[in-house]
């Protein structure tokens, strides 16, 4: 039963191919119509002077205007006459309209006892001509190009053969007659090879037709699964964010109460696992922040080598912690025009894999030099190595060499995607070496600042820090009476956001939606607006700032949110306002709730 449908279906794709080969067929014959029509008006007008010469004029005269009309019917009803029908059938009716053609063609033949030896000569030729290059305009297809050159060739033959001339011995206009039939012969001869020719061209064309369909269905299948796991991702992310930032604003309230000490290592150990999960989100929500779009590089005059000697001495400690050695090559001054902060992400995420994928023992290396008008940077290490097959997939989301239990401790396996991410929206270059058992070297090439350039915005690394950071140094009786207005759908985030405000000293509102929002709005003054970006039925944080505003204008407002779909990101962007991700840690918050002070705007 196997091979019979096996069979079955050979069959059924063979009839789709000869339904292709006659449809391309279809499609030759009248891309070449009218160029071959113009060829036997010209070749009738010729045979229509010599026939007038020998015989009556009417009979001349009637031809000419029989092939000028079917002429004209071939030009503007061919097409619907072969097409409106199977391939199949469709070629059967070419083959009546070349026969109709050629047997016209031949109808001068009656007049070929009365002419002359030269004009004999010129009608046969012209016949002749005629079928040669029937072989062409039919693609050798044997039926049609004996449909038209059979009723020519074959009657010339035969005029030949029974036609008489006084000049002529029996013998030569037999001789004649059978090169007629021998030329007939070779012509089918080199048709079959033609339309054998033919044939296989439009198989290959098939077949490639039929690869490109299932390219483009694969590219498709590959198309949806992305949007199907960028669709898992921000609904799991989001999910998995609201009840991470309740906890993180728990440990934070509960930091901040006099503990024993025991309780202050839990608090401790609680805040480093809360850590560790938000730092695994933030890389999620980095990458789709990269796809969306929504990463904005803000480029300075920077020193490259402050920023790798201050980002070596942070890192030191972590590496000779893990028993690592750490060495730094950095003896010029290499400025380059980039965004500090970005920068810093990618050369971090290349420490770390430096040192997460290192031997107890190995060495953490970091070198920079000038290379032409290029400065380049290179993390290596002594670990683990990569195996040449697998130096492409590490720049994979997901993929990670050597870790198959899936230790957490090891990340997610978005660091060098991240890295990639952010060297093309850089303009950096990103070169790859390594040798299994020996260690990995990643380059890092880039434009060095030309000396035109301004220098106003030359800042230290320090200057890239964010207003958050530099407002958790002020103290936290900053925030007493400070009368905030809190929006979010979730009970468990609006209850612990509502009690570490409290906590800090904030007068607190809740509401769940828009609605409610106005409702507090006309009836208590407010400082700052807190709005998670999604609320329930349809509402959305960006509608609560909207609402809220044209009621408080130029109310202080940042949106919280856990989404890393790359859409509800853009969105967010345009608003104008600080876009914070779930887990919010204190002293971001402090940053967004306290304004910044001039001296950290100069900054």
């Amino acid at each position: 039963m196997g091979a019979q449908a096996s069979a079955v279906r050979a069959n059924d794709d063979e009839q789709v191919v000869q339904a292709y080969i006659h449809e391309r067929f279809i499609d030759l014959f009248l891309s070449q119509s009218r160029r071959a029509q113009a060829g036997q008006v010209v070749s009738a007008l010729l045979v229509a002077f010599i026939w007038f010469d020998v015989s009556t004029a009417w009979w001349a005269a009637g031809w000419v205007v029989l092939v000028l009309l079917l002429t004209v019917w071939r030009t503007f009803k061919t097409e619907g006459f072969v097409r409106q029908t199977q391939p199949r059938a469709s070629t059967a009716r070419v083959a009546i309209v070349l026969g109709m053609n050629g047997a016209l063609m031949a109808l001068p033949l009656s007049a070929f006892g009365v002419m002359t030896e030269i004009e004999r000569a010129i009608l046969s030729i012209i016949l002749i001509a005629l079928a040669t290059g029937s072989v062409g305009t039919t693609a050798g297809y044997r039926s049609v190009f004996l449909a038209f050159a059979g009723p020519m060739l074959v009657p010339l033959a035969l005029a030949w053969g029974l036609t008489t001339h006084p000049d002529e011995s029996t013998a030569t206009a037999m001789g004649l007659a059978a090169l007629v039939l021998a030329f007939l012969a070779f012509l089918i001869s080199v048709g079959k090879q033609q339309y054998q020719v033919f044939e296989d061209s439009c198989r290959i064309r098939f077949a490639e037709r039929a690869l490109n369909a299932q390219l483009q269905k694969a590219l498709e299948s590959e198309s949806e699964a992305h949007r199907a796991k960028t669709q898992f991702l921000a609904a799991a992310s989001h999910d998995l964010r609201q009840p991470i930032h309740s906890m993180n604003v728990l440990v934070a309230a509960l930091s901040m109460r006099e503990l024993e000490p025991r309780a202050q290592e839990i608090t401790r150990l609680l805040g480093t696992v809360n850590k560790t999960l938000a730092a695994q989100l933030d890389a999620l929500l980095d990458v789709s922040r990269l796809d969306a779009g929504t990463v904005e590089p803000v480029r300075h005059r920077q020193r490259l080598d402050r920023l790798v000697v201050e980002h070596f001495h942070l890192m030191e400690n972590t590496a000779r912690s893990k028993g690592l050695t750490c060495t730094l090559k950095a003896d010029e001054e290499l400025p380059v025009w980039t965004d500090p902060a970005l920068l810093l992400r990618i050369i971090s995420n290349l420490t770390d894999n430096a040192i997460k994928y290192n031997r107890p023992g190995g060495d953490v290396r970091m070198q920079i030099w000038r290379d032409g008008d290029d400065a380049c940077l290179t993390v290596s290490d002594t670990g683990i190595g990569i195996a040449h097959a697998e130096q492409d997939k590490v720049f994979r989301e997901f993929y990670q060499v050597d870790n198959v239990e899936r230790d957490r401790t090891k990340g997610l396996g978005l660091g060098l995607s991240i890295v990639q991410r952010l060297s093309a929206l850089l303009g950096i270059q990103v070169s790859l070496a390594s040798t299994p058992g020996q260690g990995t070297e990643v380059t890092l090439r880039m434009p060095l600042a030309l000396p035109t350039a301004q220098a106003a915005g030359r800042a230290a690394p320090a200057a890239a820090t964010s207003g958050a950071d530099a407002v958790a140094h002020h103290s936290q009786q900053t925030l007493q009476g400070l009368r905030v207005l809190l929006v979010d759908d979730d009970p468990q985030v609006r209850q612990s956001m509502e009690l570490l405000l409290t906590e800090v000293g904030c007068q607190v509102h809740l509401a769940t939606g828009t609605a409610q929002a106005c409702d507090i709005a006309r009836s208590h003054a407010l400082d700052v607006l807190l709005s998670d970006l999604r609320l329930v039925a349809g509402d959305d944080g960006l509608q609560v700032l909207r609402a809220v505003r044209a009621i408080q204008p130029g109310l202080r407002a940042a949106l919280i949110t856990g989404e890393t779909a790359p859409e509800q990101l853009r969105q967010a962007r345009g608003a104008g306002v600080p876009l914070l991700h779930k887990p919010v840690s204190l002293d971001v918050l402090q940053g967004v709730l306290l304004p910044v002070p001039p001296a950290q705007h100069a900054a």
